[in-house]
């Protein structure tokens, strides 16, 4: 009993963490609507896009690092090391992207974006990778408690205050940018003394370059080379939709699109998220090849999975037209964001189930095939978005999209499958999984017909 208390309070730890982030978001996007108007809204949705894309594309550092702490093969010292190289890597990598987002400034890129916002989002953008591998770290550790405050009180302290400002001193990006940079600075460096902390004392005090040579910072990207693949292409597929459909169709369209992708995010974020973060560290610390993989952690995993992801999304899609209306109050658009839902949100959960077979791959270190496969399925997604957006159909991308999920996480499981390291503990959870999923599948369409003919 004491171990399921422990267990059940780090999971809600974990859920804290991420449920402040996705609630925050829900709680101010339409309020940011509101204040901004429709086309700056659509301005700032591109921009949250690029902010999450370049959180996911962070050179495979938040994986390295995580993986490596959950392991704990190394030593206080080396794990440190590990981090501050990290962090170079990545600094390094946004001292690169500045001058080529000032370069498209010049020649007319962002026409109607000023350099402040310009010079400002970058910032903010590096800040946020360095904060989102600080908190990757903290989990890994298992440091539930810690991680999720902070997480929770800064999330909820920038939104807030960026709210504030907008509505009291200035409705305007720069107002928008600058705001969200000062307070998601302060967050990043409390989380970064904390992490650094539990090492070693004195460490969270070194400047950013202590001991870190250039040299082991490109090391470390070469190391992460197949992962830096990986999460480039996921990250540009994920996210370019937005901009896609904002600049082939118009930014009006981009805000329904981007609040219904908003919420359809929900699985995959806010209850997948934390259940992956929580298992992993157990799954990796553990010997899962051969028939004798532990088929108690498995279960647990898969259980979690497929229930926590699932129950809650069947009942917002059963009940979408309502509940988001109650989101983001009455007004036209709301039809159209349902319909998008609709169509949306039954990919999104099956692809939060491609956390399963995710951890197995980790586990088995398969990075090169998940580079190979996540590269080919987003060039070929962001080809028919484009395609689609060029055609003015909406409709289109979020049937791309919610077959993009679905397919992603299929090419996982057989690749798991075949593996022969992971291929029983794969075999175990698929058949689990699909044992769960069926009756929930039959569930759907039944309640679906009934309220149709109702």
């Amino acid at each position: 009993m004491t171990l399921l208390r422990a267990a059940t309070l780090d999971m809600g730890l974990l859920y804290a963490g991420k449920v402040s982030a996705v609630l925050v978001g829900f709680i101010f996007l339409p309020f940011y609507r509101h204040v901004l108007g429709a086309e700056q809204f659509g301005i700032v949705a591109v921009i949250l896009s690029l902010q999450s894309l370049l959180i996911m594309l962070d050179l495979g550092m938040s994986t390295l690092v995580g993986r490596d702490i959950a392991v704990a093969d190394s030593t206080a010292e080396e794990l440190a090391s590990l981090v501050r190289t990290a962090e170079v890597s990545l600094t390094g990598f946004y001292l690169l992207l500045l001058p080529l987002a000032i370069c498209l400034k010049i020649v007319g890129a962002f026409p109607y974006i000023g350099w402040t916002t310009i010079i400002g989002t970058i910032a903010l953008f590096w800040v946020l990778v360095l904060q989102n591998m600080y908190y990757g770290a903290m989990l890994a550790r298992r440091e539930y408690a810690a991680a999720s405050t902070i997480q929770l009180v800064g999330v909820a302290a920038r939104a807030s205050v960026t709210a504030y400002v907008l509505a009291t001193i200035s409705s305007t990006m720069t107002a928008f940018i600058v705001t969200q940079l000062l307070f998601a600075t302060v967050q990043a460096l409390v989380t970064r003394y904390r992490c650094f902390a539990y090492w070693s004392d004195g460490s969270s005090r070194r400047s950013l370059l202590a001991n870190t040579k250039f040299r082991d910072a490109w090391e470390l990207v070469k190391k992460g080379r197949a992962l830096v693949l990986f999460s480039a292409a996921g990250a540009a597929v994920t996210q370019l939709d937005k901009p896609l459909v904002s600049g082939l169709i118009s930014a009006n369209s981009v805000s329904p699109y981007f609040l219904a992708a908003t919420v359809c995010m929900v699985p995959l974020s806010l209850l997948g998220g934390p259940v992956s973060q929580y298992f992993q560290p157990r799954v990796l610390n553990q010997t899962i090849s051969g028939p004798d993989f532990p088929k108690a952690t498995i279960q647990k995993f898969v259980l979690c999975t497929i229930l926590i992801t699932s129950l809650p999304c069947l009942v917002f899609w059963l009940a979408r037209d309502p509940l988001i209306s109650l989101w983001v109050g009455h007004g036209q658009d709301n039809g159209i964001i349902s319909h998008y839902v609709k169509i949306l949100l039954p990919g999104f959960v099956v692809g939060a189930f491609g956390y399963i077979p995710y951890t197995l791959l980790l586990y088995a270190k398969d990075f090169r095939f998940q580079a190979v496969a996540s590269i080919a399925m987003s060039i070929v997604t962001l080809a028919l978005t484009a395609l689609a957006a060029y055609h003015q159909s909406v409709d289109s991308v979020c049937y791309i999209y919610a077959a993009y999920h679905t397919t992603s996480t299929l090419v996982s499981w057989t690749r798991a499958l075949a593996l022969e390291k992971v291929r029983d503990a794969a075999s175990y959870s698929a058949v689990l999984t699909l044992q769960l999923v069926v009756p929930l599948v039959a569930i759907a369409i039944l309640a679906q017909f009934l309220i149709q003919n109702s």
